[in-house]
């Protein structure tokens, strides 16, 4: 973390305002430094090099398009906030998808409590979803996954999806949830058993879910 001698320095200092050819050019570690030097145009670069990253996990942890918009942009105003606590810049993406997904534990559990008091409401699949899977069978094979999906804790749910959606290592999973390596393994051993569990019920969506096996 910045001292409070670094943070008056740096604001002291005279920004140091590259040339848009080579800030599109440089390193996470770069860009970090500029943002934190107050580039006005560095956090648009951030935005655009990893907002993908983000959509793509909330659409695959979600499974709906409700609240995605919304969902990204708090995503990055909680990295504009935290990005001075990053202490080794090269971890960018690491450092966004623990922030991703501290964002979706949070709207996870707000959709559980909105569920048990029966306030809550079902969306249409991703659009995304449909693009990769346009006829009716796979849609509904992918509607009854994510209905299993609803079944789990956030934290397994989360855990299931970086490991076997987004393809994580189980070290990337660990760190992105903030957990030991053990615990990590524990939560997904067990989401992995429900999640197959209910897909030994469904003959029809195994067929989609070979990869997880």
């Amino acid at each position: 973390m910045h001292s409070e001698t670094d943070t008056k320095a740096r604001e002291g200092a005279k920004i140091l305002v590259l040339p848009a050819a080579d800030l599109l050019k440089i390193d996470d570690a770069g860009l970090v430094r500029a943002i934190l030097d107050g580039d006005p145009r560095a956090p648009r670069v951030l935005w655009d090099r990893h907002a993908r990253l983000v959509y793509r996990i909330l659409r695959r942890s979600l499974g709906q398009q409700n609240d995605v918009e919304d969902l990204a942009q708090e995503v990055f105003l909680n990295l504009w906030r935290r990005l001075p606590t990053l202490r080794e810049p090269r971890t960018l993406p690491a450092f966004l998808i623990t922030i991703t997904t501290l964002t979706l534990r949070h709207e996870l559990r707000r959709r559980w409590v909105r569920r048990c008091m029966t306030l809550g409401a079902k969306g249409d699949i991703d659009p995304d979803l449909r693009v990769v899977h346009p006829n009716p069978e796979a849609r509904q094979a992918v509607s009854r996954l994510y209905a299993i999906l609803d079944r789990l804790g956030s934290e397994e749910r989360i855990a299931f999806v970086l490991r076997f959606i987004e393809g994580l290592q189980l070290t990337e999973v660990a760190a992105a949830l903030g957990l030991s390596l053990a615990t990590a393994k524990r939560r997904l051993a067990h989401a992995h058993a429900r999640v197959l569990h209910h897909i030994a019920k469904d003959p029809g969506l195994a067929a989609y879910l070979s990869g997880i096996d």
